[in-house]
């Protein structure tokens, strides 16, 4: 039997500071990523689908759109308080440095734990979206951080 994939896509324009990084990414500087999201299922649902892709989004694009113009850093980073008294919903702050493949990491932590909670979400125009719970497996987050460099975190073997 094979496995059905899909992939959403979401796009968001973030900041981090690499506080470990011997050369210029130690500074404040930005990158406009693509976040891509795949999961995977032996069957599919009634509407024969893995999962609609607007459900999909429901359940998970506020936590991505959390680093929508925002900037990770790490907690001991010595410009956290300054960033803070400044903009203080513009930052992430993070117990590690905030690399893209920390970035990819956590949000596979939490569409995993969405995907195993099941979700249900109502449109603006009164459609509710679901996903069962435990139905369809996540194989991967992929972060790119530019159009020829990325990062991802994946399910185990």
């Amino acid at each position: 039997m094979g496995t059905y994939r899909l992939c959403k896509r979401f796009t968001v324009e973030s900041g981090h500071m690499l506080s470990k990084h011997p050369e210029g990414c130690r500074y404040p500087h930005g990158h406009s990523r693509t976040i891509e999201v795949v999961l995977s299922s032996k069957t599919l649902n009634s509407q024969d689908m893995v999962v609609d892709f607007k459900a999909l989004k429901l359940a998970v694009c506020d936590y991505i759109d959390r680093f929508d113009h925002r900037t990770m850093i790490h907690r001991d980073d010595p410009l956290l308080s300054s960033l803070q008294s400044i903009h203080p919903d513009s930052v992430i702050v993070c117990d590690e440095d905030p690399t893209t493949e920390v970035m990819a990491r956590m949000i596979f932590e939490h569409v995993q734990a969405v995907l195993v909670t099941g979700f249900s979400g109502t449109t603006n125009s009164g459609i509710t979206y679901t996903i069962d719970p435990g139905r369809v497996n996540l194989e991967r987050v992929r972060v790119w951080e530019t159009a020829t460099s990325w990062a991802e975190y994946a399910a185990e073997d």
